[in-house]
């Protein structure tokens, strides 16, 4: 089922960057810090928002890990406490 959902939303990332970039065919200058370039419009907007989808993985992946941490160590304190008042 998670595959499922993975390559769903791998085709969707897909079929937005595609419409995204025939929508905007414009170049643009891009400065970094060291140096600059033009780009297409499209495919700066596209790797900006794989960057952003990115990263917000990367925070709930963090978040979710912490959480499920925190559990794991309630529910390790739980059944001690309750293996003490058994006895």
């Amino acid at each position: 089922m998670i595959k499922v959902v993975q390559k769903g939303l791998a085709l969707v990332l897909v079929l937005l960057a595609f419409v995204i970039g025939t929508q905007n065919p414009n170049l643009v200058n891009v400065n970094y810090i060291v140096a600059s370039s033009t780009l297409p419009l499209s495919t700066l907007m596209s790797v900006c928002f794989i960057i952003g989808v990115f990263i917000g993985c990367v925070v709930s992946v963090a978040v979710f890990s912490k959480l499920k941490w925190q559990n794991y160590r309630l529910k390790k304190s739980n059944r001690q406490m309750t293996t003490d008042t058994e006895r």
